[in-house]
């Protein structure tokens, strides 16, 4: 077990590695795109590099199980390398042509994406072995609340600094105060002292073996099944909500960084309750009540440009803090039960063939297909719904259908679904009865 010195290096080491994802790989780096030309179907390409390194660095898994500790600490230093080579980049794209600034962008951008999948391949048996599995709900909880804390005040900074339609100037500021502060990320992982993970037999991997392992056992099939298609969705909808307040609704630079700073907040504050309800319910719970709650943001906003300018702008923030509240749920259930499932041999190549083939190659069909739709048929309106809308609704009925497969994935030290509604319903109207009858 770790000190309280080195559980302290941890924690501040892991928050500020999410510095640069958090703002700039996001919202930053997609209005940047935009104010260059990029248009749908090339973010929808851009999005899927992440999934496309994914598929060629599996070569990287048995090397990394020998010692996963080793690259945890390496990828971060890579990791942070790579984030310095983004900065002239965006100084450069005022003199370059478009296509040469969108060549290197898009190299750096696969250099990066190879480093986080270094980083996340170990990052799961690292964070499995030091931290005990009573402890990973309330672990993971304050890691997100925290990150997210400082995630939305790097925002709000990076909102203030680019302002309404930011210079290129006014980008390269974002993300050198962006990378001046990860510079803990490194250093601290470097000098927490994570203690060397047992050496056990080498996992003997094989390609076509390994993924027919997951296959054929029931809960990790299952499991599988339900992260393909939850990937498949964000997929559609991820790489094009910032594109959809820009361009559909007409949301200035510095508002749309403000939507992602309020979906930050919301996931932070509510990370710590789901990891909480994890602990207590499981989940399946937690991953039933969040894709739940995704088909109601979804039908908002599929309706929200109907509603008065001034007004939408106010809903969106509160519909973006929704957003987050549910991608913290989704999240948090989806990392508990991937490292519930986990086997004891082989868990290197599980997490591994889980990332690939259940998060990562779903979006590699599904960006670029949304991408695709998105700009071919961007003037295409039926009724009150345009093509954004129509994709957020058949988003939202796939989610309907995704909730039905929850409820017949088996628990893991939990209840079944409707039984864990059904007691929850009947424990808040007591409650409810309690503070009527206190009252009266």
């Amino acid at each position: 077990m770790l000190s309280s010195r080195q559980r302290i290096f941890l924690f501040i080491g892991l928050v500020s590695g999410t510095f640069f994802f958090t703002v700039c790989t996001g919202p930053v780096f997609t209005l940047f795109l935009l104010k260059i030309g990029v248009r749908e179907k090339v973010l929808g390409m851009l999005s899927i590099l992440p999934s496309i390194v994914g598929i060629f660095s599996l070569w990287m898994i048995r090397q990394i199980a020998e010692n996963p500790v080793k690259h945890f600490i390496s990828s971060s230093w890579m990791l942070f390398i790579v984030e310095f080579c983004f900065i002239p980049v965006v100084i450069v794209a005022n003199f370059l042509s478009y296509k040469i600034v969108l060549v290197i962008f898009s190299i750096l951008l696969c250099i990066f994406h190879f480093a986080t999948q270094k980083y996340v391949y170990a990052w799961f048996p690292v964070i499995e072995s030091i931290v005990p599995y009573n402890e990973r709900g309330y672990f993971l909880g304050r890691l997100r609340i925290t990150l997210t804390f400082a995630g939305y005040l790097l925002l709000v900074i990076s909102s203030k600094i680019l302002g309404p339609e930011p210079e290129f100037l006014k980008f390269f500021y974002v993300l050198l105060l962006i990378w001046v502060l990860t510079s803990a990320f490194p250093i601290l992982l470097s000098n927490t002292g994570i203690p060397e993970i047992k050496k056990k037999p080498p996992e003997k991997i094989a390609f076509i073996d390994e993924f027919f392992k997951i296959i054929f056992n029931k809960d990790h099939s299952d499991y599988f099944k339900f992260l393909s298609v939850w990937t498949f969705i964000t997929g559609i909808l991820g790489p094009f909500l910032i594109p959809f307040y820009k361009t559909q609704l007409g949301l200035s630079t510095s508002f749309c960084v403000n939507l992602v700073s309020a979906q930050t907040i919301g996931y932070g504050l509510s990370a710590f309750g789901w990891g909480k309800l994890v602990d207590r319910h499981g989940s399946r719970y937690v991953l039933f009540v969040s894709c739940l709650l995704a088909v109601l943001h979804l039908f908002f906003l599929s309706h929200v440009h109907l509603i008065p300018f001034e007004l939408m702008k106010k809903l969106l923030l509160v519909a973006s803090f929704f957003g987050g509240v549910i991608l913290a749920g989704q999240l948090m259930g989806d990392t508990t039960r991937r490292m519930a499932l986990a086997p004891e041999e082989n868990k290197s190549s599980y997490f591994a063939y889980m990332l690939v083939f259940g998060a990562q190659l779903p979006v590699i069909i599904a960006s670029p297909l949304a991408g695709f739709v998105l700009e071919r048929f961007k003037h295409f309106h039926s009724g009150i719904y345009g093509i954004y809308q129509i994709v957020m609704i058949i988003s939202a009925f796939m989610y309907c259908l995704l909730l039905f497969h929850i409820m017949k994935m088996r628990p893991v030290k939990e209840k079944p679904v409707l039984e864990i509604l059904r007691d929850t319903i009947s424990e808040n109207l007591m409650k409810l009865k309690d503070m009527i009858t206190i009252s009266t």
